[in-house]
């Protein structure tokens, strides 16, 4: 197996049967790119020891060191009010896997406010026409159906071997080849199938439409402006593309930065960054709450209890909601009901979580937890976010 694949043009399956499931340590696998450190930083306040608070940072001081977290960092008006380093300090960098998703959503955002791409609903093969050439299918296939993850790409995320789809996007050499040679298994705009390579084709895009590589875009729209106080490392295929899909390396804080300016509508100290109304269409509670993935955010599920069947009737029907009423193992009834919190994820639980209603920020980046240990992206951090 080993010389079969040496003598193809990819050893994907060589490396992925070496390395196979990615860990924290990936960043030394790969070649990777240098995003510099701001010439005009953006520091929080620091505020550790509010009274208010001390019951929480007493029992998260407590869950934490159990948990496998290396960062959790929570930031209110933009003040730090509780931090955690595992053995590392405020400037390590920890590698956020699928967080870099929601930086290149927002730099397609960026790239819409600057007309180098005039809408979102403009075909792929206006920016990628070679990709005519693959699949008639591929003529309806949009920007937003790729941001939306509703492209029903030909691309299995979840066949994890050293033979499958995420494998090679994830140590195969050429990123640029499994874009080019693109096709789809049914028509785009469809049901909602998470694919790490929609966000490979929207750095192709980003590329196309701006002249520029997709690292010079994060340096010079985001890294620059937001302040960013280190340099990050962003991991590439051998032919130095960079893993979009994910591999960005970079401070706790400096990934808050991202959450901070969509809490603030785009506006970066005065400065109009991004598209008030991207922020808007992104972060709709309606939409994330009915579709739970948008522009490369997740929404954040929020359920509601009743102690009778009865009180949840009464209340979908005056909220005028659509959801289906549940029943938990506590016997009590629930039904969904839309929530302003969303976040960006990446495996291993990195988490960039963000509350509007209590302007809170919410960083966690380490391993998965434990087993039998409580879900930080889905249930812990969303139950923390509400209560600071």
């Amino acid at each position: 197996m080993a010389l079969l694949c040496l003598s193809a043009s990819s050893c994907f399956t060589l490396r992925g049967l070496k390395w196979w499931q990615p860990n924290l340590d990936d960043v030394k696998k790969f070649k990777s790119v240098t995003i510099p450190t701001s010439s005009n930083p953006f520091t929080f306040n620091f505020n550790t020891k509010a009274p208010q608070y001390t019951k929480f940072r007493n029992w998260l001081d407590t869950l934490l060191p159990n948990s496998n977290t290396n960062a959790f960092v929570v930031i209110k008006h933009d003040t730090i009010i509780y931090e955690y380093f595992n053995k590392q300090s405020s400037a390590t960098l920890h590698p956020s896997f699928s967080i870099s998703k929601s930086f290149i959503g927002t730099l397609i955002g960026m790239a819409v406010g600057k007309q180098l791409i005039r809408s979102t609903n403009e075909p792929v093969i206006k920016y990628l026409p070679q990709l005519n050439e693959n699949d008639e299918q591929l003529k309806k296939l949009t920007i937003q159906q790729l941001l939306d993850m509703r492209a029903s790409i030909d691309f299995d995320e979840h066949k994890e071997t050293p033979f499958g789809s995420i494998t090679k996007l994830y140590y195969g050499r050429s990123l640029k080849n499994q874009v080019n040679r693109l096709r789809l298994k049914a028509n785009p705009g469809g049901k909602f199938e998470y694919q790490s390579i929609c966000t490979q084709v929207l750095s192709a895009i980003l590329e196309k439409a701006s002249g520029k590589k997709v690292e010079v875009l994060l340096r010079d729209w985001l890294w620059q402006p937001l302040g960013m106080e280190s340099d990050a490392v962003w991991s590439t295929d051998d032919q130095h593309t960079v893993k979009a899909y994910c591999c960005l390396n970079a401070t706790a804080l400096d990934f808050a930065k991202l959450g901070r300016l969509y809490l603030h509508k785009g506006e970066w100290q005065g400065r109009r960054i991004l598209s008030e109304n991207w922020v808007a269409v992104t972060t709709h509670p309606d939409t994330l709450m009915h579709k739970g993935y948008k522009n490369q955010w997740w929404g954040v599920a929020n359920y509601k209890f009743f102690k009778d069947s009865a009180q949840a009737v009464n209340y979908k029907q005056q909220q005028r909601l659509n959801g289906t009423i549940g029943k938990n193992r506590r016997q009590l009834y629930y039904i969904q009901v839309p929530s302003n919190e969303f976040e960006a994820e990446g495996i291993l639980q990195q988490t960039i979580y963000v509350n509007p209603n209590n302007g809170v920020i919410i960083v966690r980046m380490g391993n998965y937890p434990p087993a039998g240990k409580p879900n930080f992206p889905d249930v812990l951090i969303p139950n923390i976010g509400k209560q600071f």
